[in-house]
């Protein structure tokens, strides 16, 4: 085994656990507040601490996971604030994207087939899932398919900076998903808006796309954080 390969081996471990990690924080599997113990996520990976503590650190720097003094790491508890932030970060990128959005929709017939393609299978996968407390994995189905409009959205910017900033920030949505409390009418009304937002970039209207997208950001925000206290 050469030295690049030797190398590459605790980088690809790292990126496993923090994947693995993150997922099970987004999921649910490890609630708000819950204790992350390094010998225990050792025991449970079968791996050594260092790789576990990296992966662990990535996730601080990306607010998943909290690190307290004397009380370690832990799931990183969701606040009002938390989405505030989160709404406040995404209105400046996807603001800041609609005159290129409004551009390349006039010119890549592609790129309105791409958001037009995603509406359609987000509303078969509403209509698909019925009572979403028997298809909860469905239900969590349709919000990558919702979130990836705003993915495609965005992707008109061409700028890798920005669009790793919004792509962290936008991650947190999975998080936010669980603290909503009438799933149901918001992941139908979120469609709705973005059918919008759609009909807006189409006509090439920049204050409707403006304000569609507002509306739709505040609304989001309000659902999210409804079962805050």
């Amino acid at each position: 085994m050469d030295a690049q390969q030797t190398q590459s081996q605790p980088t690809l471990i790292v990126d496993q656990l923090y994947c693995d990690i993150k997922n099970r924080i987004i999921q649910g599997q490890l609630e708000p507040d819950r204790k992350l113990s390094v010998r225990e996520l050792c025991e449970y990976y079968n791996v050594s601490d260092t790789p576990v503590k990296q992966a662990l650190n990535r996730l601080v720097s990306e607010r998943f996971v909290t690190s307290l003094p004397r009380r370690g790491m832990r799931v990183r508890c969701i606040t009002k604030l938390d989405i505030h932030e989160s709404i406040e970060a995404r209105k400046m990128v996807e603001l800041f994207a609609i005159p290129f959005a409004i551009t390349k929709a006039s010119s890549d017939p592609a790129f309105l087939a791409s958001l037009e393609a995603n509406l359609q299978k987000n509303e078969k996968l509403l209509t698909e899932m019925g009572d979403l407390r028997r298809y909860p994995e469905k239900a969590l189905e349709e919000l990558a398919v919702s979130l990836t409009f705003h993915r495609i959205y965005v992707s008109c910017i061409e700028n890798s900076i920005i669009l790793e900033s919004y792509h962290n920030s936008i991650n947190h949505q999975y998080v936010y998903y669980h603290h909503q409390k009438d799933k149901s009418r918001a992941l139908v009304a979120s469609l709705n808006e973005h059918k919008r937002i759609f009909e807006c970039l189409k006509a090439g209207d920049e204050a409707a796309t403006r304000e569609a997208i507002l509306n739709h950001l505040t609304v989001r925000e309000k659902d999210a954080t409804s079962a805050i206290d």
